[in-house]
């Protein structure tokens, strides 16, 4: 296991934390693959302070979500590899 894949698995429990913690009527399946989806897009972002890790929404400027979605794509890109070994080992 590499330090990325550990980055992936801590984004994960981040994401189901949140949708945990929500009063949404959707799954928290369905909350975990849509933050991902924000995050791939670059309407989210990473934080960090004090070894705590959390989320930030990005400005609305169309040229600041694009750079953020080019910082985020090898995490993005980590979590389908991940995914898809998961299933092939299924």
């Amino acid at each position: 296991m590499t330090m990325d894949e550990d980055v992936v698995r801590i984004v994960d429990a981040l994401f189901l934390d949140m949708a945990e913690r929500s009063n949404s009527r959707f799954s928290a399946e369905d909350m975990i693959d849509g933050s991902w989806i924000l995050f791939e897009r670059g309407f989210i972002r990473l934080v960090g302070d004090n070894g705590r890790m959390g989320i930030e929404a990005c400005g609305r400027n169309r040229a600041e979500r694009l750079a953020q979605a080019k910082r985020n794509r090898p995490l993005v890109k980590l979590k389908r590899q991940m995914d898809r070994a998961v299933e092939s080992a299924s």
